[in-house]
């Protein structure tokens, strides 16, 4: 009797209310804890205006860091690439040690020739035929218009949208809002990198925190993981394991769909070259771009390129639209299966639903992350499903025997 009386109250509370039968003790130390996590909550909620101008300092102070990370994940793909490459060709004792810096400044070449010879070749022609566009008369959008009136079957809908004249106005009054807001975002991009000397520091800083941490990635992966397995403790094992699935996601989606974008860019230009259709390697580029995004991606590019390529001839655009859909089946049914398939191992209709979230949340950029943290959250709750399927049938083997 005297016993079960020194049983103590909080612990015997604990048990019967929070943890469902199971004896649960709160150490000193976790009492600090929760009384510096909820005094935390208190400061944040009193402070709160002051909390969020302290996370955007940080955040904007960090975002040369973030830049440098995000470009030493891609810069790692070529590096690592052009190191078997070394070690493969060049079989000697010495090619080990300088193999690092060689593959290091290789990667980083490449990335910047193909982004200049882009620049050099997409712009100039995009920017002119975005001026052309928006000071001409509209002559291509009304020959388009008329042409569209000798087919009978859409003459009724014309009418029901208020007559020809008020189709073509609003045809030509959103065309000029589209162009115009594409020709607004090009000049903002060009000016943010020709006329702000902050926007090239902090280009600068990214480049070279990239490169330290692609010299030393081993060193600093060792020290990364030796923080994460002290601090963690059992739930190290779990964050291996997440960063372990987004990696090789993120890493499959950029290679596969990377080389998928290049493979398709290739095969418009090649077919516009033969067609003769005007802005060949612009609208090439573009497209191959634009396949960076899964399923919808290539489309952007396919309308941006109808838009200028309108301003030669509208028959000329009807063609090329013809082309690319005939391209894209063609591409999508025996070239994407065997490139790319299921690097990314999720389904179809959770691809278009990431990338929905994605460009509402994040625009391009958005657009582009989204698949992969996607395909991440569906390779988890896959395996925890499998998991607990061998569980519950364990469980059921035990109680049968």
């Amino acid at each position: 009797m005297i016993k079960d009386c020194k049983k103590p109250i909080l612990s015997v509370y604990w048990k019967g209310i929070l943890n469902f039968g199971v004896p649960m003790k709160f150490t000193k130390n976790q009492f600090i804890w929760l009384a510096v996590l909820f005094f935390s909550c208190f400061l944040i909620y009193t402070y709160w205006e002051t909390v969020v101008s302290i996370c955007n300092t940080i955040y904007v102070a960090s975002q040369p860091f973030l830049v440098g990370a995000g470009i030493a994940f891609v810069v790692n793909i070529l590096m690592s690439f052009y190191e078997k490459l070394l070690v493969k060709f060049i079989p000697f004792g010495f090619i080990t040690k300088i193999k690092r810096p060689i593959a290091l400044l290789s990667a980083l070449a490449t990335i910047g020739l193909v982004f200049t010879w882009v620049v050099f070749t997409v712009l100039p022609d995009l920017i002119d035929s975005i001026n052309t566009l928006i000071s001409q008369d509209r002559s291509a959008i009304n020959n388009l218009i008329n042409w569209l009136l000798k087919n009978k079957s859409l003459q009724k809908i014309i009418q029901d949208l208020g007559g020809v004249t008020q189709v073509r106005e609003l045809i030509n009054s959103y065309s000029a809002q589209l162009l115009q807001q594409i020709m607004n975002g090009l000049t903002g991009f060009l000016t943010s990198l020709t006329s702000l000397p902050s926007t090239l520091i902090n280009l600068f800083i990214s480049i070279v925190f990239s490169c330290y941490v692609l010299a030393g990635k081993e060193k600093l992966g060792n020290q990364v993981n030796r923080l994460v397995d002290v601090y963690l403790g059992r739930y190290g094992k779990t964050f291996h394991y997440v960063v372990a699935i987004l990696n090789n996601r993120f890493r499959n989606f950029f290679v596969y769909q990377s080389l998928e974008a290049c493979i398709l860019g290739t095969l418009c230009y090649i077919g516009m070259i033969i067609f003769n259709f005007p802005y060949a390697a612009t609208i090439s580029i573009l497209i191959g771009f634009s396949a960076m995004i899964p399923v919808v991606g290539a489309y952007i590019g396919v309308t941006i390129g109808t838009i200028l390529i309108m301003t030669h001839s509208v028959t000329l655009a009807l063609l090329f639209v013809a082309y690319v859909v005939i391209l894209q089946q063609f591409e999508g049914n025996l070239i994407y299966p065997y490139v790319v398939g299921g690097s990314t191992g999720l389904p179809g209709i959770w691809v278009i639903f990431a990338i929905t979230i994605g460009s509402a949340l994040g625009g391009i950029l958005g657009m582009l992350v989204s698949v992969p943290v996607a395909a991440t959250l569906y390779q988890i709750v896959k395996d925890n499903v499998v998991r607990r399927e061998e569980a519950k049938a364990a469980n059921a083997l035990e109680s049968n025997d």
